[in-house]
């Protein structure tokens, strides 16, 4: 194991994962998979149902011969739904959920499991809650606040058939099938996923006016992540149009406001054709030598 500074063991990377699936049986076929896998790893594991009650969950399980009363009285298997737990309180508020997250991992490895898994059905979304739009910045944000230090599995379930959430499915480094074998991730116009190894983004696709509300999105979540320097990865992007540049100029000057930095690498032609079109508005972007 690698050693972090001051000698100490570097601690557990996370895996923060997600499928998309296209039927019942799909959905069945990865719940049962997934819910398997963490226990048979020891994991504490805990389910949070939105589409099916947890009793719905439980009947699922048991057919598919878990025994989920011995698992539940033990407390290795846990299974709740989201109006009862982090959208009891509304807006939904990513700050709540990562801070939970966070709490929960640390009582199971203090009660011993190696580790927690998290499978959660995410297409609550759907129906906006209050703070929903807010969904994709907490997709974005717990790689560095959550995974990268503990050792989390999360399994984010959505549902394909109604969702346009390629957005949200590419936030995820990882896509799984029913099987949970990792499949080829998402192809959208403009995606985001997080970095890691450092706090930051990176943005693939075109930044034009088709794709201006999930610039705006992305944009947005960038002040909330942590670290004095953020770091906005642009090598995946092919264009950036005049407004999409000046809406990252804005994104800059918060962070100077806020005495932090964000830095550019790999800016695409187009960006750097308008910054020297207009160097003055220009000159809060910094870009990583």
């Amino acid at each position: 194991m690698p050693a972090a500074s001051g000698g100490r063991p570097a601690p557990p990377r996370g895996v923060h994962a997600c499928h998309a699936y296209r039927s019942r049986a799909e959905w069945a076929a990865t719940v049962t998979a997934s819910v398997r896998e963490g226990l048979a790893q020891g994991q504490q594991v805990l389910f949070f149902a939105d589409t099916a009650e947890p009793s719905a969950i439980a009947s699922l399980l048991r057919s598919d011969g878990v025994d989920v009363d011995t698992l539940l009285s033990s407390g290795q298997l846990r299974v709740t739904d989201t109006h009862r737990s982090y959208l009891e309180r509304l807006p939904f508020d990513p700050d709540l959920l990562i801070a939970g997250l966070r709490d929960t991992c640390g009582e199971a490895v203090a009660q011993g499991y190696p580790g927690l898994r998290v499978v959660g059905e995410m297409n609550w979304h759907l129906r906006r809650p209050p703070g929903a739009d807010r969904l994709l910045e907490y997709e974005l944000r717990v790689e560095a606040e959550v995974y990268a230090d503990l050792p989390l599995t999360g399994i984010c379930l959505y549902d394909r058939r109604d969702t346009p959430s390629d957005v949200l499915l590419a936030a995820h480094h990882i896509h799984l099938s029913p099987s949970l074998t990792p499949v080829a991730g998402v192809d959208a116009p403009l995606t985001a996923v997080p970095l890691t190894g450092s706090s930051g983004l990176r943005l693939r696709g075109d930044a034009d006016t088709d794709t201006r509300t999930v610039l705006t999105a992305v944009l947005d979540t960038l002040p909330r992540m942590p670290g004095s320097v953020v770091h906005l990865d642009l090598s995946g992007t092919r264009f950036f149009g005049m407004d999409a540049v000046g809406a990252l100029v804005e994104t800059a000057g918060i962070f100077r406001s806020q005495g932090r930095r964000l830095v550019l690498q790999w800016p695409p032609p187009s960006l750097q054709r308008v910054a020297e079109l207009f160097p003055d508005e220009c000159t809060v972007l910094e870009v990583a030598a």
